[in-house]
């Protein structure tokens, strides 16, 4: 999820007593209203939708706190006369956490990696289940964010500077109602151009190309067949620009060198037999999966010291804080209530419906809350949390015990921590402003129910349309797990002719280059993770990315007054158009519609 580099306001130190769950001073304005939180679910609900097929698709989601942010504002704005009382900052600040909440449980269900990666190996779920299990990881991620709030943002006060970045622009937004509204039509228009771009590209009429692929061949395979060209897709230009022109070129510079010059050396020297995506992909994850686990877990063990302060906060979990004051008599309750219920759901589901045996569930629930809480430092002290990370070790550490145990057990470690960091982005937010982390604490929860219901219905719409580890739908991240969970069952048995040398070659490379990274020369160095997932992406989108990449540092240079506030906005309209349009051609599609 992107941080906008936006100036931090200054520090202002809540009243509260920093033993209690709660402030004693509760603030004046009205926070948890019904109109903030319905807007919120509302905007939750398109983001969360949205993310499931850009996550899919990219392999990157947009975490929705901007775009809430700017959306709410706009929309009590322009119908101002529609409430009695004016939409304060503190509501906007709830209206963002609900939907920020629920635009991430893509993430915490695993719709985006693991359990495509399961149906890829052949394992089918019902809907239901995927949905109860995942909004009970989504739950206790918000739990173990909630407890871990009172030492990592206001005993230590650490920087989140993705949620002070939010608090910055809500703080903004009332200061300068005019800028905030220019800031939110130029999001809803790029919105409106790249759904139009969307439909005329995959709906009817069908007027725009998917791609335009170059003309000839390399070595004698066609470049149609090896997707070198540019997509027409506006999503993956607005990637562009949230990734950085450093990122976008790694993918563009992976995507040449693998599509370019790999994929067709692999055709000519017979190790590949046929053309087309699928069957380059099958090989490709190899060199892929390397590059991804080596940039994955060398950087967590590079940052031992952030995983030994983590662990000095597990006690704050476990411990009942020591009540000097009048404290919430229903939260402590609710709290309890909701802890064990998710527990109780999670091992249910996993075993009766995943046949995970439930001391596998536990285990993998203990070393979550470690994970998760070495994820939420992260996050505050870097703003990058190694959920991804978290993911692989468990899925490593599970590996003896099946490939689905192994993937499950990812599946809840990277859950929880998607839900915890997202949380704790939200409490710092909630901090500068002098909210009520209560009334956040139920706004992020009803967004994780809300974003468990929506994700599942539009995944299956998805894969039901475009498939999973096509060229449509790349699924980067899914075709991740689904190696690692066979190259840890099978061994060197279940890999290509020459997959375990390029595997090697991989990590090697990755590994040097984030030993190189920590170096003066870092800067200009590709990213391991980005090359990794270049190799299992189609070059068309890559090299759409590095163009919106390209485009915004063109802008920046004739406009350099230009603010991130309004890059961010474009962005995120792009992402959100296409994907939205594109879950409504998908499901048009599937009811024969279209």
């Amino acid at each position: 999820m992107p941080a906008l580099p936006l100036p931090l306001p200054d520090q202002t130190p809540l009243p509260v007593d920093t033993k209690n769950w709660e402030p004693h001073a509760v603030p004046a304005e009205r926070e948890a209203t019904p109109r903030a939180i319905l807007v919120g679910c509302a905007i939750g609900a398109v983001l969360a939708a949205g993310n499931v097929y850009t996550g899919l698709k990219t392999s990157f989601i947009d975490g929705g706190s901007i775009t809430a942010a700017l959306l709410s504002f706009t929309f009590f704005t322009t119908f101002k006369r529609l409430a009695r009382r004016p939409y304060t900052a503190l509501e906007n600040n709830i209206t963002q956490t609900t939907a920020a909440s629920a635009a991430i449980m893509g993430f915490v269900l695993g719709v985006c990696g693991p359990i495509p990666a399961l149906s890829l190996m052949g394992q089918e779920f019902p809907a239901w289940t995927l949905g109860a299990w995942g909004i009970g990881l989504g739950l206790l991620g918000i739990l173990i964010a909630g407890l871990l709030r009172r030492k990592l943002v206001i005993t230590e006060e650490l920087p989140f500077p993705t949620g002070a970045a939010t608090a910055a622009l809500i703080e903004t937004m009332y200061a300068a109602r005019e800028l905030a509204l220019r800031h939110a039509r130029l999001l809803l228009l790029a919105a409106l151009l790249a759904a139009g771009v969307t439909w005329f590209r995959d709906g009817q009429p069908s007027i725009i190309p998917g791609a335009t692929m170059l003309p000839g061949a390399i070595f004698g395979v066609s470049a149609a067949s090896l997707t070198l060209g540019i997509s027409w897709s506006p999503l993956m230009a607005s990637t562009g620009m949230f990734m950085g022109l450093r990122n976008a070129l790694s993918l563009a510079l992976g995507a040449i060198i693998t599509w370019g010059f790999l994929a067709p050396h692999l055709v000519t020297a017979g190790i590949i037999h046929g053309g087309g995506y699928s069957a380059f992909v099958s090989w490709l994850v190899w060199p892929g999966l390397g590059l991804m686990t080596s940039s994955t877990l060398l950087p967590l063990a590079m940052n031992w010291r952030t995983i030994g302060r983590s662990l000095r906060d597990i006690p704050q979990l476990v411990r009942r804080p020591v009540d000097n004051g009048p404290a919430p008599a229903v939260w402590f309750p609710l709290r309890n209530v909701v802890l064990l219920g998710s527990v109780a759901v999670v091992i249910a589901v996993s075993w009766l419906v995943f046949h995970v045996h439930p001391g596998a569930t536990v285990a993998a629930l203990l070393l979550s809350v470690i994970l998760a809480s070495v994820c939420g430092r992260a996050a505050g002290e870097t703003d990058i949390a190694p959920i991804g990370q978290a993911g692989t070790l468990t899925q490593l550490i599970f590996a003896g015990f099946g490939p689905v145990v192994s993937i499950m057990s990812g599946a809840i470690a990277s859950g929880e921590s998607t839900q915890t960091a997202q949380t704790l982005w939200a409490l710092k937010a909630g901090h500068r402003l002098k909210a009520s982390p209560r009334a956040q604490i139920i706004g992020q929860m009803i967004g994780a129910v809300l974003g468990g219901i929506i994700v599942v219905p539009v995944y299956l719409v998805i894969v039901k349309t475009y498939g999973i580890g096509t060229e449509a739908m790349p699924a980067a991240s899914a075709l991740s797990w689904k190696a690692t969970a066979e190259a840890v069952r099978g061994g060197l048995a279940s890999m290509p002719a020459y997959g375990p040398l390029a595997g090697a070659v991989g990590i090697s490379l990755g590994v040097a280059l984030c030993l190189c990274a920590r170096t003066r020369f870092g800067r200009f160095l590709p990213s391991p993770m980005v090359l990794g997932i270049a190799m299992l992406t189609p070059a068309s989108l890559s090299i759409a990315a590095l163009v919106g990449a390209l485009g915004l540092a063109a802008v920046r240079r004739a406009r350099p007054d230009l603010s991130e506030n309004t890059i961010a906005a474009v962005a995120a309209g792009g992402m959100a158009g296409e994907s939205i349009m594109g879950i409504i051609v998908a499901a048009m599609i599937s009811s024969g519609l279209l």
